[in-house]
């Protein structure tokens, strides 16, 4: 007991003498005992990218008309899910400044009907697993960067208009 009543108070401390970021990206450490963090981003960019569902309008300076392939974020768990045009997908993401890293991501595996969906999809998921990319939000887009070349551009939709 007097155990936990020590790092309840060393964590207490901890959290006082470092006062939030000027990015209003703060960490609330609701108990010890789970070590469960939340992540409060009301104001940041990522409030708004995870209030969206992102669809796929740009892939290698190719438009995708009519493109099925969309993603959403969980800010909290740094977790992504989507859908690739055939498979749903999900993964993970780190954030450093403006750079997001996907990683362990992970799709179905059944097989498009039509051949150039397959394809497109599988460039799609080549292009997240692993890879780090700039990023920003400009006029409802999200786009990801290589080298100063937008690789994939998103567009904002209602995640509630989709369900």
């Amino acid at each position: 007991m007097f155990y936990k009543l020590t790092l309840t108070l060393a964590v207490m401390l901890a959290i006082a003498c470092n006062p939030p970021a000027t990015t209003k990206e703060t960490t609330k450490v609701p108990s010890v005992k789970d070590a469960v963090k939340e992540v409060n981003l009301t104001g940041s960019v990522w409030h708004y990218i995870q209030l969206k569902r992102w669809k796929l309008l740009q892939m290698n300076g190719q438009l995708q008309e009519q493109s099925p392939i969309w993603l959403e974020f969980d800010t909290t768990a740094h977790r992504i899910s989507g859908n690739g045009g055939c498979n749903k997908l999900a993964g993970a993401y780190n954030l450093a400044g403006d750079v997001i890293t996907f990683r362990q991501v992970i799709s179905t595996r059944m097989a498009c009907v039509d051949q150039d969906a397959n394809e497109r999809e599988s460039i799609f998921l080549r292009l997240l697993s692993d890879h780090a990319y700039t990023f920003d939000v400009a006029d409802q887009t999200l786009q990801l960067y290589d080298s100063s070349k937008i690789i994939l551009m998103f567009g904002a939709m209602d995640k509630e208009s989709q369900k």
